[in-house]
């Protein structure tokens, strides 16, 4: 009983001492003014990870960077809430042998033109946006590639413009329609709930938050192995103005929504697209993993799932190294090469046993 008691005085001062020490850095000016960040880090322009390009659809100018060539399949990725092209730097480099890799900002986020209107941020909208930018960008369909929002965006065009799509990956992040349901059993966790509750209806005070301690959230988020220039290529990103505003419009914009409609594959359009669906452990809301994968196997066929271990919110950061072994599984990529291989040396015999006769 006595070390009971000592352990919880222990704890409790523990706590106190934490929550003292946080209360100096809240009384301190810089924790409230983020360093100034005149400059774009290097890392934003450097060649490595593609080329830069502008394209204007819905009368917004969008920015994205591309890899590969454009006479390949597209392959399109779509950045989730707080995030920007960047996020796909490992994939682009890895995939551009096979496709035309392409890593959008969406509107207001990176180097993308803010809409006019926050309505385009509804969930439909900026569906129709995207399939204008594969149409635009001369493709009739593509790969499409989502982590988190973006996935959510994703899941509606395989819904609502499965024409558009060959095959699809996404990360982390299921359906509204999903998600939906699982708001009705009260799977979602009380706290998620809250939290959501406050990014709606607290004015600007997420924003003022963010900013505290330099942009303190992009070091959780993007986690203790992350990279010094890369912690800087998030935090200029979003240091620029109206950076953070745009994505919680965004989030905005949908949310209030949940609540409200039936999302969709209640109506959604017949289709037989092949996907794949890569998941971390906090992804699935109190479940069980069985129980989340069979919502979504009940609703999309054919879909393949993966568990990636150890790993935060952007797994295709924390070990892209995986992600994109089980893409390129996927995607058959080893047996493409193979192929290759295999016709390139029975042509190199060809030409041999030609020469020698």
């Amino acid at each position: 009983m006595d070390q009971l008691a000592f352990g919880c005085v222990r704890r409790a001062a523990l706590v106190c001492v934490a929550f003292f020490l946080r209360l100096i850095r809240w009384l301190q000016v810089s924790y409230w003014v983020p360093n100034a960040r005149p400059h774009p880090p290097d890392t934003l322009n450097h060649s490595k990870w593609g080329t830069h390009r502008y394209i204007t659809v819905h009368n917004i100018k969008l920015h994205y960077v591309e890899q590969g060539s454009s006479s390949k399949p597209l392959m399109l990725f779509l950045h989730g809430l707080p995030d920007f092209w960047y996020s796909w730097r490992y994939q682009m480099h890895e995939f551009s042998k096979d496709y035309w890799t392409v890593a959008l900002d969406l509107p207001g986020f990176g180097r993308s033109e803010p809409p006019a209107h926050s309505v385009t941020y509804k969930l439909s909208n900026l569906a129709r946006l995207v399939c204008s930018l594969i149409t635009a960008l001369g493709k009739s369909e593509c790969v499409l590639v989502g982590n988190g929002a973006g996935s959510i965006i994703g899941w509606h065009i395989v819904n609502q413009y499965p024409d558009r799509v060959s095959r699809y990956v996404m990360l982390g992040m299921s359906s509204e329609a999903i998600l939906q349901q699982l708001y009705q059993r009260g799977a979602i966790p009380l706290a998620t709930l809250l939290k959501s509750a406050f990014l709606l209806y607290a004015g600007e005070l997420p924003v003022l938050l963010a900013r505290t301690d330099d942009y303190a959230m992009f070091n959780k988020l993007l986690g203790p192995d992350a990279k010094p220039q890369d912690l800087e290529a998030y935090k200029y990103t979003f240091a620029q103005p109206a950076a953070l505003g745009h994505a919680l419009t965004a989030f905005r914009e949908n949310f209030a929504d949940f609540f409200l409609e039936e999302y969709e594959y209640r109506v959604r359009k017949p289709a037989n697209i092949p996907g794949l669906f890569l998941f971390q452990e906090e992804d699935c809301f109190g479940q069980t993993p069985e129980e989340y994968m069979g919502l979504l196997t009940d609703a999309y066929e054919p879909l393949e799932t993966r568990f990636v271990a150890r790993v935060g919110r952007f797994m295709h950061q924390d070990d892209p190294k995986t992600v994109n072994k089980l893409i390129g599984e996927f995607l058959g990529m080893n047996q493409k090469r193979i192929m290759k291989n295999v016709s390139r040396i029975v042509m190199d015999r060809r030409i041999d046993m030609s020469s020698k006769r």
